[in-house]
């Protein structure tokens, strides 16, 4: 009997090495797969580092820039508010502008002035200007005023508005670009 199943005796053991060798092998395989992703997210991670450090960078550049010159009021906030057409020709509009007191040193009273610039939608040329002088309370060092302004300017429907904000004597300059809406007629409270 032990001739007759010799085959099985030999086959046995070889087939045991086979199995050994393709488990060790499928180790290795999947060993050096994880090595390839690990390798893979780690090259990204060091990617996005690189890219927030330069991101950083970039930021404490732009910061210099901004701060640059003497320490002042500075707008951190411009809102315009486009409120209703009263007449055919005439926008009623509220603006409101967030200042920051930048500096060391309190900030006495003074003033500024919005700039106003009307143009035809899709036309670069600005055809009509108009101005306000407003009046800046005193800041303490580190403050932060919220300023509402309300007024009337010269414009029709549908027309493109910049709005440049100055403040006198301070580093502080914002703009931002208006469509107007169309006409409705709104109360304004007063």
């Amino acid at each position: 009997m032990s001739k007759k199943y010799r085959w099985l005796k030999i086959s046995g053991p070889l087939l045991a090495v086979i199995l050994f060798f393709l488990t060790i092998n499928s180790f290795f395989r999947e060993n050096k797969y994880l090595l390839a992703e690990r390798n893979a997210w780690q090259e990204k991670a060091m990617a996005l580092e690189e890219s927030y450090r330069q991101l950083q960078n970039e930021n404490r550049e732009l910061q210099n820039i901004l701060d640059q010159g003497r320490p002042g009021l500075i707008i951190t906030t411009l809102n315009f508010e486009p409120v209703a057409f009263n007449t055919p020709n005439r926008l009623t509009y509220r603006v409101t502008i967030m200042v920051a007191n930048r500096s060391s040193e309190a900030i006495p009273a003074g003033s500024g002035e919005l700039l106003f610039a009307v143009r035809q939608s899709g036309n670069g040329v600005a055809f009509r200007t108009s101005w306000q002088r407003f009046p800046l309370p005193s800041f303490q060092p580190g403050e932060v005023k919220t300023l509402p302004l309300t007024g009337e300017l010269a414009a029709t429907p549908r027309e493109e508005l910049l709005l440049v904000v100055s403040l006198n004597d301070q580093p502080g300059v914002a703009k931002v670009e208006v469509r107007l809406p169309e006409a409705a007629k709104v109360d304004v409270p007063q």
